[in-house]
């Protein structure tokens, strides 16, 4: 697991020193670096699995992410050509450096250093990471279906392959121990999806069918009715962007353990108490053994957190809240800390505050 990261001269950051735990929430303003962060681990991940970054080049462009040139990647105001970033793990003896130096000739990013052998077999580098980008695939007619990523466990970047994926390991079984099962009689993949859609959107079930002759996947959603029989199967396309949007962030936070999850704004499209439970499933994965980042605008998800810190499902310690925000040129971090009680020791100002002030101008007699 990763525990800490240092960067610097790093796209909008001088330095930085993040600690993380089993699930960390990045939040701010848009446009403050969060997803800064998590693009520096899909730089070393992209540029590892190319083969580049054992020839000392950092790849930009790649499969996770695509930043442009050296020169959108160096700190603007940086006093030296370097950029350097630093991964302490907990498996690891010593913590991982790189170093790349900036040619502004070549426009890119090089290294003299080696990469340690041993860092090769963990995150980000190795391992298994699971990474879901904010703009993910929304209601389609039909998902593609792949044999090859099946297998691999890939959901695609914007969740193109989460159908395929589940459809493929629908019967692969959980752990009785696993607390994303709860206590669910089935521990079906399929089973235990359908339970999270459930809790996300209530009465909602998902239906899958392959298209062997097209290589596809068609899907759609039925509904329970109270006190009625459950509806027919409505197209994906019928039923809004709230379900389909979501799959693929359900799907990540049932990786396998010992897995990393980085996920941009689970909550897109979600109704608070969907939200939430978002947030409660995040929990349960980084107890299974995966550990989770999160970059999150929604102070339903950030509450969910909370909550189960409050609940005791975990111990304060097992959570991280990292504030980004702007101070002229360069972003600086907070990172509140949460007791058991759910409460933060510092609440920075615009962090999830928005709806006090709105209320406040609500309840003021008007002028």
């Amino acid at each position: 697991m990763l525990q800490k990261i240092k960067l610097k001269n790093f796209k909008c950051f001088e330095s930085i020193d993040l600690a993380y735990a089993p699930l960390t929430l990045l939040c701010g303003l848009n446009g403050m670096g969060k997803s800064s962060v998590l693009q520096m681990l899909l730089l070393l991940r992209q540029s590892s699995n190319s083969g580049e970054l054992d020839q000392g080049r950092l790849v930009l462009g790649g499969e996770f992410a695509d930043l442009g040139t050296g020169q959108d990647i160096l700190f603007e105001d940086a006093e030296t050509d370097m950029v350097e970033f630093e991964l302490h793990c907990d498996d690891a003896p010593t913590p991982c450096r790189l170093s790349f130096n900036y040619s502004r000739t070549a426009d890119e990013l090089r290294t003299r250093d080696d990469v340690p052998a041993q860092w090769r077999d963990i995150p980000p580098l190795g391992g298994h990471l699971i990474y879901v980008n904010a703009e993910r695939v929304g209601p389609r007619k039909l998902y593609s279906h792949s044999e090859v990523f099946a297998r691999s466990g890939n959901l695609g970047v914007r969740g193109e392959y989460a159908w395929n994926y589940l459809h493929a390991q629908q019967n692969k079984t959980l752990q009785p121990t696993d607390p994303r099962c709860l206590d669910l009689p089935g521990r079906r993949l399929i089973e235990i999806v359908d339970h999270w859609i459930q809790e996300v959107t209530p009465g909602a079930h998902l239906q899958l069918e392959t298209i062997q002759d097209a290589d596809a996947i068609l899907a759609g959603f039925s509904f329970d009715r109270p006190g009625d029989v459950r509806t027919r199967r409505y197209r994906a396309t019928n039923v809004g962007f709230g379900l389909s949007y979501t799959l693929p962030v359900l799907m990540a936070l049932l990786a396998p353990p010992g897995s990393l999850c980085l996920i941009e704004n689970p909550e897109a499209h979600l109704h608070p108490r969907g939200q939430t439970k978002l947030a409660e499933l995040a929990i349960r994965a980084s107890l299974a053994g995966v550990q989770v980042i999160a970059e999150t605008h929604s102070d339903h998800f950030i509450d969910g957190v909370r909550i189960a810190v409050r609940d005791g499902l975990i111990q304060p310690d097992g959570t991280a809240f990292h504030y980004f925000e702007r101070d002229g040129g360069k972003t600086v971090v907070s990172s509140p800390r949460v007791d058991v009680d759910g409460r933060l020791s510092s609440w920075p100002a615009g962090f999830f505050d928005q709806y006090e002030e709105n209320l406040a101008r609500l309840l003021a007699p008007k002028s």
